[in-house]
């Protein structure tokens, strides 16, 4: 793995991270009355993907069980919906996909060392 994927993984890791520390034991209707904290959530959804979109083709191959299209797609629907994001949405795949998503990254990142 070269440094450049190293230092995608490890973006995607920590906007993980971040994602996971701001909603865990959140219910949906305090993140439905919270705007920061949607945008916040927003950005770093983005961020994950940007940084999967950059990670090398042979990174993506060598881990087909990171579900790569996915998390693309939804970085594109993020950074290109113009205000037509469901929200619920966003929060059933920040609670949901999140902590599936550190342990893998976690999981590619410890074997990298």
């Amino acid at each position: 793995m070269t440094d450049k994927d190293r230092a995608y993984l490890r973006r995607m890791l920590e906007f993980s991270r971040r994602i996971q520390r701001r909603v865990s034991n959140m219910t949906i209707d305090t993140f439905l009355a919270d705007e920061d904290l949607q945008d916040m959530v927003l950005y770093a959804i983005g961020q994950v993907g940007e940084n999967a979109n950059a990670t090398s083709d042979d990174v993506r191959e060598s881990h087909p069980d990171l579900l790569w299209s996915a998390i693309i797609s939804i970085r594109n629907r993020v950074f290109h919906s113009y205000g037509d994001i469901d929200m619920t949405l966003v929060f059933e795949a920040a609670v949901d996909h999140t902590p599936l998503l550190l342990r893998q990254l976690e999981k590619i990142l410890s074997n990298d060392a």
